[in-house]
């Protein structure tokens, strides 16, 4: 019989933050973790002084580390800190961006990358892309996982009336390579033909500015599209479980979060063809044309290719039963 503690879980991660793939992941993997008796706690990487708060409880050897991000240099500026803390450390890289990081880094930022990565333990990167672009000497600590972990408001108790021409899309503070406009062109489209009464359901979250003031500009005649802004996960769960389809036209990504509610929710789910897609994604051009005769027709299925059937949860299980064996 062990008399050691059980391990903690420490989630370095923006706790409080904007809502999005990221703040979903981490709050899904710390709930499902809490539910099967583990210790979850957060070092609020948004908060300075919530992280100070935090941090006498990071130096107990049981520990393991999850770092969760989108932007490397966060991993570079904070890499001294985790190259000598007890237990292990995870790096968790969660954007579609990081070739294009990367490749900005130049010779000597990739040099100060390759150093900065060797102080953790392992790496988990949510496509085979991300895996790829990491210095080849470090490949072999890296793990490719899907960062969806389903959790109880992931699909409501009563599945609501699906509207089969209802479309939704999410999009980050309007930002450009999201494609929310092409997404309003494509249900356009559509309506113009086959489907005169398709509507679409923006959600919007992150930063309320500019670019999400151009968006409300565009669509604020359009009494057929509705955007609203940080609906809560219940909402998010309902809109998806009652429409007929997801729309993604993103120029990048790395393993969707929404996307996979959708797929779990039941929606079709259509999504541009620039990146990795999960198992039974149709796939589209990144063009409204294209979209729009996707929406109607179908696309081609994805097969799954470039991601991974390996949870965050189960890496978590693996690597906590790592640092409780030793």
């Amino acid at each position: 019989m062990t008399t050691r503690g059980p391990v903690r879980v420490l989630q370095w991660a923006q706790e409080h933050g904007e809502v999005g793939g990221v703040h979903a992941s981490h709050r899904q993997l710390t709930a499902t973790l809490r539910s099967e008796g583990s210790v979850v706690r957060y070092v609020d990487t948004g908060s300075p002084r919530r992280a100070l708060r935090a941090l006498p409880s990071v130096w107990a050897r049981r520990s393991l580390h999850l770092f969760h991000i989108t932007r490397l240099w966060r991993a570079m500026v904070l890499a001294p800190v985790f190259a000598v803390l007890p237990g292990t450390t995870v790096l968790v890289l969660h954007s579609g961006s990081t070739l294009g990081q990367v490749r900005r880094l130049g010779p000597a930022g990739a040099a100060v990358l390759r150093v900065a990565l060797h102080a953790y333990d392992q790496i988990w990167a949510v496509n085979d892309e991300i895996r790829e672009v990491l210095p080849a000497g470090l490949r072999g600590r890296v793990r490719v996982v899907t960062p969806y972990v389903p959790s109880p408001h992931a699909v409501p108790a009563v599945a609501p009336a699906r509207d089969p021409h209802a479309v939704v899309v999410a999009t980050n503070a309007g930002l450009e390579h999201y494609h929310a406009d092409l997404a309003v062109e494509a249900v356009r489209r559509v309506r113009s033909g086959s489907w005169p009464d398709a509507t679409l359901r923006v959600l919007a979250y992150g930063h309320d500015g500019d670019r999400l003031a151009e968006l409300r500009q565009l669509v604020a005649r359009e009494p057929w599209v509705t955007l609203t802004f940080d609906a809560p996960a219940p909402e998010v769960a309902h809109v998806l479980a009652s429409s007929g389809v997801f729309l993604r036209p993103t120029a990048w990504d790395g393993d969707s979060v929404i996307v996979r509610e959708a797929l779990a929710a039941g929606a079709r789910v259509v999504a541009s063809d620039t990146c990795p897609r999960p198992l039974g994604v149709e796939l589209s051009p990144l063009d409204a044309a294209s979209l729009a005769q996707s929406l109607v027709e179908g696309g081609q299925a994805s097969t799954g290719e470039g991601l991974s059937t390996t949870t965050m949860l189960d890496a978590a299980h693996d690597a906590a039963a790592a640092v409780a064996g030793r």
